[in-house]
């Protein structure tokens, strides 16, 4: 018996002593929303009534483990919709969500992350080290970008299931390479519907990097869209100014008709003690229609459903959403017209005025690249008005407002039409957990 015990005893020390190596770290973590926002005049003519009013739930846990060099995470949404009876809202999927009151909605929600209905899964991944390098594979539904995080976007517009390659190569150069399946094609040459995205990252010093990057992204319809992507990204710090450029040229087909656009982004922001100031130019090329079998319309990967701009709030195509974004699909214009080409100037300033409470305000000035395909020949959209605080009232719950007043322009206007002015005001309650 004393054996056995000794025995025990020493199988336990084993146990004790190796088992740390073999343990896994869990941890549990998300948040809990509660929103609401009201609009109005998003046709631009106040004698049609179409003012919205909308309220949800959403609650999104997240459960990751990490296990020596391996990451694994599942996150959940969950989307309750308070919204009137019977209300519908322009999707996003191309689909139209009708809302059911107080009951989960079970829409399709599509492939993109912004604002899911129902309960789904909206990422799930797995992380780990690639043996011999310092490189890591990530497998998974997850947000795949650009270095810009605009044109392959930031807003979850991206995050279907991929497969991505990422790391240093050596002290000053780093890869990121990723694939993206969307389904199957029909076409008898573009017989996948991927997106392909590959970029390579220089250290020129501290305060200079440089990121060329390419990338491909087709319909797999043989009607359909095959796009080529070459692009430069660069992040400069100069003195107290932050700068982040990117250009690109797009290349291909769309239906019948040549594909050869454009794009330039110029971010750059800088800090004055609690100030802070950021100022945006978006340029993307439009159509001017004097050649049916070339279209010069720059259009993001997935045919536009995956660029999500800088822009401001009554801008983005999912009213729900509180990012100041212009969303490519729509290209900003509601359910009015959509922009042909892009424009535009922005600032913001936002400024911490306790360490709990921050306000902030942005003007932009939205212009298309072209003239609209009917009506009036202005590219004058209308100029945005934004304003929003954020006040943390307990470290773990944050109430945030925000207010967007959209003044007209003459883009598209029929003849003997007038355009009036959109609104838009919101509020969220947002406890981490």
């Amino acid at each position: 018996m004393r054996k056995l015990l000794l025995a025990l005893f020493a199988m336990a020390l084993v146990v004790a002593f190796t088992a740390p190596s073999y343990a896994a770290d869990f941890k549990y973590s998300g948040f809990f929303r509660l929103r609401g926002i009201s609009t109005n005049n998003e046709n631009q003519n106040e004698d049609i009534s179409d003012g919205k009013q909308y309220y949800d739930m959403l609650v999104r846990p997240r459960f990751t483990m990490k296990s020596g060099n391996v990451t694994a995470m599942y996150e959940l949404d969950a989307v309750v919709d308070y919204s009137a009876k019977g209300e519908t809202e322009p999707a996003a999927d191309g689909h139209t969500h009708t809302f059911k009151g107080a009951d989960v909605n079970t829409g399709s929600g599509g492939n993109y992350g912004g604002d899911p209905r129902g309960l789904r899964t909206n990422r799930w991944i797995i992380d780990f080290a690639v043996p011999g390098t310092a490189l890591r594979m990530r497998v998974g539904r997850s947000d795949y970008e650009s270095p810009d995080k605009e044109i392959f976007d930031s807003g979850g517009l991206t995050r279907v299931p991929g497969i991505g390659l990422y790391g240093k190569l050596n002290k000053n150069m780093s890869l990121s390479m990723f694939t993206l399946k969307r389904g199957g094609g029909s076409g008898a040459e573009n017989d996948d519907a991927d997106d392909y995205f590959a970029a390579l990252s220089f250290n020129l010093s501290p305060t200079l990097t440089l990121t060329p990057w390419v990338a491909n992204s087709r319909s797999g319809a043989a009607s359909g869209y095959d796009y080529f992507y070459g692009a430069l990204n660069a992040k400069a710090k100069l003195g107290i100014l932050s700068l982040n450029v990117t250009g690109v040229v797009q290349d291909g087909e769309i239906g019948s008709s040549d594909v050869s656009a454009w794009g330039l982004l110029v971010r750059t922001s800088t800090s004055l003690g609690k100030l802070k100031i950021r100022g945006n130019i978006t340029m993307l090329s439009g159509d001017d229609g004097s050649d049916p079998m070339d279209n010069g319309r720059f259009r993001t990967p997935k045919n536009g459903a995956s660029g999500w701009f800088h822009g401001g709030h009554i801008m983005t195509a999912k009213y729900m959403s509180f990012s100041n974004a212009l969303r490519d699909r729509q290209l900003g214009a509601g359910t009015k017209s959509k922009l042909n080409g892009v424009a535009t100037a922005a600032g913001y300033l936002d400024y911490q005025v306790t360490k709990t409470l921050s306000i902030g305000g942005a003007v932009h000035v939205i212009q298309s690249a072209e003239s609209a395909p009917s009506g009036d020949d202005s590219k004058d959209f209308g100029t945005e008005l934004n304003a929003n605080f954020a006040w943390k009232i307990y470290p773990n719950l944050e109430l945030r407002g925000v207010a967007g007043y959209l003044m007209a322009g003459d883009y598209g206007k029929g003849a003997g039409e007038e355009r009036d002015d959109t609104w838009l005001v919101g509020w969220s309650l947002r406890h981490p957990f």
